[in-house]
């Protein structure tokens, strides 16, 4: 009896309570709400989320892993570092490879869940998009950990209980296989390049791109599967042939965008699509120009409010310049390759601070590479938002460019067809656009003294600088005349062989000392006044300048020499046969920095005798002092010491604490 009451008791509550159970929550979404319509975009942004984090191309990839290779290394001046990724020397409980580790896997789970709750009765191109994003993104970021971690936990649906957190590391090659299959599903699905007119979002040449990143990595170490070239000359031709994708005249213009917010998807395929400078609700900037950029540290100038529309005067933005370029590296351009003093650091930014505002001008960095020229891709002198943020900044991040996959093309089609008219004409089309040979222009291979001019009194040296043409010489004198010239740097842009009168340009808005001597309109002045020069230059023929029109006053010395400029031709440039050494020299001087050395050298496997190399290197440079010396050849050092666990990450203590299946890479 008294159980029957119980029983009817319970009825009678939950009737009345089932009115307030039937009232939908407006607080709250539910999976088929949430996965739909403009829900759905959100959601889709937070599964491309951990792609701008910190622990991934937002601080990790581009100032840590992977820095330290033949390209560059973790430096400054007065700057050293004995632990952490930069310089081989970490264990399994490191902030970083626990936060690579981590954030991928967020996104790997946020993947899932947007894959398992999609309406795909929706068959709207919008949803099958976000559906194919989905997948790629998931195969994305199990790429990022196989190639970085070996075998590794593949997570293929959402976690719904602590007891699926306990999971056995699956072999690499089936990581691959599924990989491949994401992405493959995924291709299909998305939008064309020029549907969705960004680089922020994948699009289907972009997913072929990856592909053939992917296939090579399966051809190379560990798994060296050498059938999947052929996989991977099939993905990067679909590129290819699309006919969606070149190359820019100009190789500065990719990073000139990058820096300045502007979509090209042209050759720009997919970005890190960071912008802005923090200071606003929306909080997207990343740090790629405030850590990998040309050192600048005034902090009373970094913030131009105003911002010059001139970049020469525009402020070079906040900058602690943390990865610097090798001596390996520097040797490896040719002096007419346009790439080189726009990759790596040719010139100082200088402050004057007697004027207000204070003036930030260029020094040229001139003589022998002494391991003192950081990374100089992205520039912050062209962010065009203002005021610029101390440490975030709206560079977008590389993540692939179609001259990446044009290398892809021919390192495939050497490995399954060999030195073909295809692989040659892919790596040739690479070289011609990077030495500045494009269209109906091209750099300056010699210099020849045609006139000796007057009144020098000491050898110009001239580096280049970018402001202009690029092109650097050093010179010789003997009784005020020049004697000699030699070619440092080819500068880019010729249409014609031209005429260089030697010597300094005169600039505005420059701090000029006692006895300088510049060049304007072929007349050659010395400074005897020092002063900040206007935007008057001097012209002329006789006599001083007046102080009052040009700043510093120059006083007229002679006629400047001239020297003639033989251009650079394609014959000159050209490979005639193609190697897997010009493969992996041409992959150095175009992709530099990009997060994409390292991994390229392990897959190759020659990553150890490279660092070695390296190591050599430095310890015989006499260029520079025996502490910096230490400083430089740390990485170098470690790597070469733990041999060939370094070629894999250890699984992070955050994996092993929770995860009871987990077990350790050798040697860590």
């Amino acid at each position: 009896m008294k159980r029957s009451i119980y029983i009817l008791l319970i009825i009678v509550l939950f009737a009345n309570c089932n009115k307030f159970l039937n009232t939908q929550p407006t607080s709250f979404l539910t999976p088929q709400q949430y996965y739909t319509g403009s829900n759905l975009t959100n959601a889709l942004a937070g599964v491309y989320n951990p792609l701008f984090e910190s622990t991934v191309y937002g601080g990790a990839f581009i100032n840590s892993l992977g820095v330290c290779s033949d390209e560059g290394f973790y430096g400054g001046s007065g700057r050293v570092l004995t632990s952490g990724p930069a310089v081989y020397n970490i264990t399994y409980t490191d902030a970083t490879v626990n936060g690579l580790w981590s954030t991928l896997y967020t996104g790997i789970e946020r993947a899932n869940e947007l894959i398992s709750n999609i309406n795909m009765n929706d068959s709207s191109k919008a949803t099958q998009a976000a559906y194919g994003e989905a997948l790629f993104l998931r195969g994305y970021y199990h790429f990022l950990l196989v190639s970085n971690f070996g075998a590794i936990p593949l997570k293929l649906k959402p976690t719904i209980s602590p007891d699926s957190l306990s999971v056995p590391r699956t072999p690499i090659k089936q990581v691959y296989a599924q990989i491949i299959k994401d992405m493959t599903l995924a291709e299909g699905k998305v939008y064309t390049s020029a549907q969705l007119g960004n680089s922020s979002h994948v699009s289907q040449t972009t997913v072929d791109g990856v592909l053939a990143r992917v296939c090579l990595f399966m051809a190379g170490y560990p798994l060296q599967d050498q059938t999947q070239y052929a996989n991977a000359l099939q993905w990067a031709t679909k590129v290819q042939s699309s006919g969606m994708h070149s190359l820019l005249s100009n190789f500065n213009q990719v990073f000139i965008n990058e820096a300045s917010g502007v979509y090209n998807t042209q050759e720009c395929m997919w970005e890190a699509d960071f912008s802005g400078n923090n200071l606003t609700a929306q909080q997207t900037g990343g740090r790629n120009g405030n850590l990998n950029s040309i050192p600048f540290t005034s902090a009373a100038t970094y913030s131009n409010v105003t911002g010059s529309t001139d970049y020469i005067y525009s402020d070079s933005g906040y900058s602690y310049a943390f990865v610097w370029a090798t001596q390996n590296l520097y040797n490896l351009y040719n002096i007419s390759d346009a790439r080189r003093d726009w990759a790596i650091q040719c010139f100082n930014y200088t402050v004057n601070t007697t004027t207000t505002p204070p003036v930030i001008y260029r020094t040229p960095i001139t003589g022998a590479f002494a391991y003192n020229r950081s990374c100089a891709k992205w520039r912050r002198n062209y962010e065009t938002i203002f005021p610029k943020n101390k440490n975030y900044t709206p560079e977008k991040f590389p993540l692939l460019r179609y001259a990446d996959v044009l290398l892809m093309l021919a390192e495939a089609e050497l490995n399954v067809n060999g030195s073909t008219p295809v692989a040659l004409g892919a790596i040739n089309a690479v070289r011609e656009r990077g030495y500045g040979i494009y269209g109906a222009t091209a750099p300056v291979k010699a210099l020849t003294l045609t006139t000796p001019g007057s009144g020098y009194t000491s050898a110009p040296i001239v580096g280049a600088t970018n402001l202009g043409s690029g092109v650097a010489y050093t010179t010789t004198y003997s009784g005020g005349k020049i004697t000699g010239i030699t070619l440092t740097s080819g500068g880019s842009g010729f249409g014609s062989a031209p005429t260089i009168y030697i010597g300094n340009a005169w600039s505005p808005k420059t701090s000029y000392a006692a006895n300088t001597q510049v060049v304007n309109n072929g007349l050659l002045y010395t400074v005897t006044t020092a002063g900040i020069s206007t935007a008057t230059p001097p012209t002329q023929n006789s006599g001083a300048s007046s102080a009052a029109v040009t700043g510093a006053v120059f006083t007229y010395a002679g006629v400047a020499g001239t020297a003639t400029g033989t251009l650079l031709t394609k014959t000159d440039v050209d490979l005639t046969t193609v190697t897997m050494q010009n493969i992996q020299d041409e992959r150095a001087r175009e992709l530099c920095f990009e997060a994409l050395r390292v991994p390229d050298l392990i897959r190759w496997g020659i990553f150890i005798p490279t660092m070695q190399n390296v190591a050599n290197t430095v310890a015989a440079s006499p260029t520079f002092s025996t502490n910096a010396k230490t400083q430089v050849s740390l990485g170098y050092n470690n790597a070469v010491a733990n041999g060939n666990r370094i070629l894999l990450l250890p699984i992070p203590s955050s994996e092993i604490s929770v995860n009871r299946q987990a077990t350790q890479n050798p040697g860590w």
